[in-house]
């Protein structure tokens, strides 16, 4: 065997055992798309597929290659390895990224993988369990911009110390996701994030966010709201603020997180802010032109939107952010809270008592801007009114 053709080899070997193209391509001083061509080439029932190939055409059409199938476990077991997704989706995003022009579809995969006994159940997302405490959930209805989750998700490094953010964003009802970088969590970088999702989504009913100081403000001055909140107050969008130390509230938004860390974070490199930045770009078209979700019947989000044929209420390409100091004059703010036995009622750092029939249950504090009061609803019910001054 020649020297050639053991390299070939060689970059194969240190592929399958875990290193990265990056890595194989700098330290064999070859291109990434030579360690690309050999390992599209692999295939264990081939001996000789180190070897030059003659320029002869071949083809075997309607039937799964052993190597191809070999390929899908070797991919398969290295994803489950990296801690990454390894179902389906995953395998066939991989084999793109390898520079394979021919993908199997998502349910030859399945097969490969139910023959050869690699299918799993899956996990559950947060491991949460119902209490069976009612809770008041705002349904998406089937609909897109109904409700939107937001969440951030940081900090982390490029080489050099570039610190960077995402701030990314889910529309319930369709599954597609805003994917925005930041350097910081402000808020003033939040609603400028905001706006450009916004401006490709469209404008939700409902902002539902966890209670970082971001969105809501500072609570030193609880009433006076942060930016956040008043770009929605401004834009006739309801700010929903979920149960203090529950994330799985947001649960369409932490699974979205989920999938784009072990997905996108951990599995390329990135050599820079501009690369980073592309590559997150075309994170955010793959997923919504190409992911499947069970909530959605198997459909992928774009597809949803086709079916549904609805018209988009988006914000026109030369929006400005409005002057946010300005006391909005109408509009809801809505805060989930959980009563326990002091029942206490924080929202946003200022404390409330809440009734004796609360205690033990999810409650809805819904700030009414206009006519400056707090309603708190139980199971949909108003049980208590406030005045509130904002």
């Amino acid at each position: 065997m020649d020297s050639l053709e053991e390299e070939r080899k060689e970059a194969v070997r240190r592929y399958l055992s875990g290193e990265s193209v990056f890595s194989i391509s700098k330290n064999m001083a070859r291109s990434r798309k030579w360690i690309y061509k050999w390992i599209n080439r692999y295939d264990t029932e081939n001996t000789n597929w180190h070897k030059s190939l003659s320029r002869a055409p071949h083809n075997i059409p309607h039937k799964t290659s052993l190597g191809i199938e070999e390929l899908i476990l070797k991919l398969r077991d290295k994803l489950k390895g990296e801690d990454t997704f390894y179902g389906p989706l995953s395998i066939q995003w991989t084999m793109e990224d390898l520079g394979y022009k021919e993908i199997p579809h998502e349910s030859t995969i399945k097969s490969v993988l139910r023959r050869n006994g690699k299918t799993e159940e899956p996990e559950s997302a947060n491991g949460y369990k119902s209490k069976n405490i009612p809770y008041p959930k705002i349904k998406a209805k089937g609909e897109p911009n109904i409700v939107h989750e937001i969440d951030f998700l940081g900090p982390r490094y490029l080489e050099g110390g570039y610190c960077f953010y995402f701030l990314n964003i889910m529309d319930v009802g369709s599954h597609r996701a805003a994917v925005n970088i930041t350097k910081n969590q402000r808020g003033v970088t939040t609603v400028n994030k905001l706006i450009v999702s916004w401006k490709k989504l469209g404008i939700p009913l409902y902002l539902k966010t966890d209670n970082a100081a971001c969105f809501s403000g500072s609570n030193k001055y609880p009433r006076a709201f942060g930016e956040v909140i008043r770009l929605c107050l401004n834009l006739g969008v309801q700010p929903v603020f979920i149960p203090l130390s529950e994330p799985w509230r947001n649960g369409y938004i932490e699974k979205f997180q989920d999938t784009f860390q072990k997905m996108f974070l951990r599995k390329y490199y990135f050599k820079g802010a501009a690369e980073l930045a592309d590559k997150s770009d075309a994170f955010e078209k793959r997923h919504n032109e190409k992911y499947r979700y069970s909530y959605l019947k198997g459909k992928t989000p774009l597809q949803v939107m086709k079916n549904m044929n609805y018209k988009i209420n988006k914000l026109p390409d030369n929006f400005q952010v409005p002057d946010l100091s300005k006391r909005p004059n109408k509009g809801f703010v809505h805060v989930i809270r959980f009563i326990r036995s002091d029942r206490i009622l924080q929202i946003f750092g200022e404390k409330f008592t809440a009734p004796e029939e609360a205690i033990y249950q999810y409650v809805k504090a819904v700030i009414d801007i206009q006519n400056e009061k707090l309603f708190l609803l139980l199971q949909g019910k108003v049980i208590d009114e406030i005045p509130y001054k904002y």
